[in-house]
């Protein structure tokens, strides 16, 4: 594998690094089920039709019961544009 190359995926890293950062830092009230709920709804496979399908993928760690605390009582503030 090239050095170029690996510089690269480096880069993407730490771009997708700094993005989550920044999401997780606009996040109120339970961010932490709020974010690993966040990662199963873009992992998931397809559409998912209720909130409780997220809670069977493997992103999301936590317990049936906490899946709708970060729904009923989370929030986000709006988050500034990022740029490429």
């Amino acid at each position: 594998m090239s050095v170029l190359v690996r510089a690269g995926e480096r880069d993407a890293f730490a771009e997708l690094s700094r993005f989550r950062t920044a999401f997780y830092g606009c996040l109120s009230a339970r961010a932490d089920a709020f974010f690993e709920l966040t990662d199963a709804l873009l992992c998931a496979d397809g559409p998912t039709r209720t909130p409780v399908e997220l809670s069977l993928l493997a992103e999301h760690q936590r317990g049936y019961g906490s899946l709708y605390g970060p729904l009923n009582h989370g929030g986000s503030t709006p988050m500034p544009c990022v740029t490429c």
